[in-house]
């Protein structure tokens, strides 16, 4: 024989801060069905007494507690000043910002044509010394050395030209862009590196 399981009566009314039994109906929530027109009168119902809580403003003419517009006002007071509409303000001209003659796009199109990795090694230090050095407060900092000198041969080709990509980037951001340019420009073919050369 098993023994039997002691029932435990459902409870009458809804306590939500008892502990839950088996055999406790389970809550739901209690809906009111109407129709469209009838829940539209209450959602307005509803609305203006939101809307009620707020009084209706109008813009102020005068800062407070002056009784009249004094001449100069304050800084703290000039958003209260009276306005001006749009149309009949002074037109003033507009002052756009020099456009760049070169991007930092346009420089990479130059340094990548032909398949060009960077410049060869003597070009390569003449480029490296029109680049300033960038001022921190700890000091000075540098642009990354080129791989000239020994570090020529024993660097893949495409380490060399993210290199020269960073000494690009770095005239760009110092606003060297058209002076390395014009540099890069005046370059004959023979004295870059081409991918697949020594």
């Amino acid at each position: 024989m098993t023994p039997s399981v002691p029932k435990v009566p459902p409870r009458k009314g809804v306590d939500l801060d008892q502990p839950w039994h088996a055999a406790d109906p389970i809550p739901a929530a209690e809906a009111i069905a109407s129709d469209g027109d009838s829940a539209w009168a209450l959602w307005n119902e509803v609305s203006k007494q939101h809307e009620q809580k707020f009084a209706p403003t109008a813009p102020m003419t005068l800062p407070p507690g002056h009784r009249e517009l004094p001449a100069t006002l304050g800084p703290g007071e000039r958003a209260w000043a009276s306005t001006v509409p749009a149309d009949r303000l002074p037109l003033l001209p507009v002052r756009r910002p020099r456009e760049a003659l070169f991007t930092l796009d346009t420089a990479m199109l130059v340094a990548r044509r032909n398949n060009r990795v960077c410049p060869r090694p003597v070009r390569w230090t003449e480029f490296f010394a029109m680049l300033p050095p960038r001022k921190t407060a700890r000091g000075q900092y540098l642009p990354p050395a080129p791989a000239t000198g020994p570090a020529w041969d024993v660097t893949p080709a495409l380490t060399k030209r993210l290199c020269f990509r960073e000494h690009i980037e770095w005239a760009e951001r110092a606003g060297m862009l058209e002076s390395v340019m014009a540099f890069m420009q005046s370059m004959r073919e023979d004295e870059w590196l081409h991918m697949g050369e020594d």
